[in-house]
């Protein structure tokens, strides 16, 4: 009987034999490093001992967690010897990571470098799960690029913001008629100027969000939030703004449900989503669910609005990107704010993903891990 082929390997190729294809993932520029169910480290190749100062004869047999790698989050949290490990995240479940994470490793001489890193579990010939692999770059000159930008937009963001406040303030005081009575002309004029300084004020402080995302320094307070008051208090602020456009929101969600979470910051991810599904449907409802599954709780938000092409649905968390559309043109934005929901739940060791379908609706879904005695 003929031995089967991995059916991602050309048959009669270079990289059809195993040993081939050891030598090159020895020789590739990223770092790649296999493990098995209980992490101990079986491949270290050439990358992993120039990143990090380790050679193989030092690492083989150890598990990853031993001090190795000692990866923590952009916040200095251990994730090593923790359920948020994600390598070891990706072996229990059995799941590839959608993109790729930034977290600090540390260096044989004791020293930490920003990291890029994949994780993608190991499959044997009857799909048992034997394993997983980590994939990590040094992008300690990328970091330091971002941190050139985000000086830029805080710059930029900060100078903008005390004009455009001194000139609301002014507008303010006209409309509420202390300088005097204004016709009904002017006083259209001046309540459009005054809509297009908050709508200006909204960008400044997405752009400021962003500056302090990419320096790494957006302060985030970690405790015990209930996922159930959060969703409420949403629904409370959004209800307004719901109705005047005579749309539904409705709620299912379980009480009871704690994430180790910043309330704030979560509150804004999910605004962020909740009042964007409102702005882009004109009819139906939106709709807010939550429910605990296993570790994690799952919180779907499903509006009835204009939905997003399979053309935009991968860059809908690109960074300044936005979807090409008549309605899109007429609400505005910046195509920040999605890109800051995003880092919000990855910085909260969380998934986001999107579903939607043109003319029908749109559906995000984000899976957050919850409190261990929950």
């Amino acid at each position: 009987m003929t031995e089967e082929k991995s059916p991602h390997v050309l048959s009669g190729t270079f990289l059809s034999e195993e040993d081939n294809f050891r030598r090159t993932l020895l020789s590739v520029s990223d770092a790649v490093y296999l493990t098995d169910k209980e992490r101990q480290i079986i491949f270290w190749n050439k990358a992993c001992e120039i990143i990090t100062g380790y050679s193989a004869s030092e690492v083989l047999g150890r598990r990853c967690s031993d001090n190795i790698l000692n990866h923590v989050d952009m916040e200095g949290r251990p994730l090593c010897n923790s359920d948020l490990c994600p390598l070891y995240q990706s072996i229990t479940t059995g799941i590839s990571s959608s993109k790729p994470m930034v977290l600090m490793a540390l260096r044989k001489d004791k020293s930490r470098l920003a990291v890029e890193v994949s994780v993608a579990p190991l499959f044997d010939g009857e799909g048992n799960i034997e394993g997983g692999v980590e994939v990590f770059r040094d992008i300690t000159e990328k970091q330091q690029l971002s941190e050139k930008k985000a000086q830029f937009l805080s710059s930029i963001s900060h100078e903008l913001k005390g004009p455009i406040t001194i000139i609301q303030g002014f507008l303010e005081l006209i409309l509420s008629g202390s300088t005097g009575e204004t016709n009904t002309l002017q006083n259209d004029f001046l309540t459009s100027a005054y809509k297009e300084g908050q709508r200006f004020q909204k960008i400044l402080d997405d752009l400021s969000d962003l500056a302090r995302f990419e320096s790494t320094e957006f302060s985030f307070t970690f405790e015990p939030v209930d996922i159930s008051e959060l969703l409420m208090a949403l629904n409370e602020r959004n209800i307004g703004e719901a109705t005047r456009k005579g749309l539904k929101i409705e709620m299912k969600v379980e009480e009871g449900i704690f994430v180790l979470g910043d309330w704030n910051r979560l509150y804004q991810a999910f605004y962020n989503i909740v009042s964007n599904a409102i702005k882009y449907t004109e009819k139906g409802r939106v709709f807010l669910s939550a429910k605990k599954l296993k570790d994690t709780v799952l919180i779907e938000i499903e509006d009835t609005g204009i939905g997003i092409s399979d053309k935009d649905l991968p860059m809908i968390f690109e960074m300044f990107y936005r979807v090409d559309s008549e309605v899109g043109k007429k609400v505005g934005g910046t195509g920040i704010g999605l890109s800051i929901v995003e880092k919000i739940i990855q910085r909260h060791h969380g998934f986001i993903e999107v579903r939607s379908e043109p003319g029908i609706g749109s559906k995000f879904i984000i899976r957050l891990p919850i409190l261990a005695d929950n």
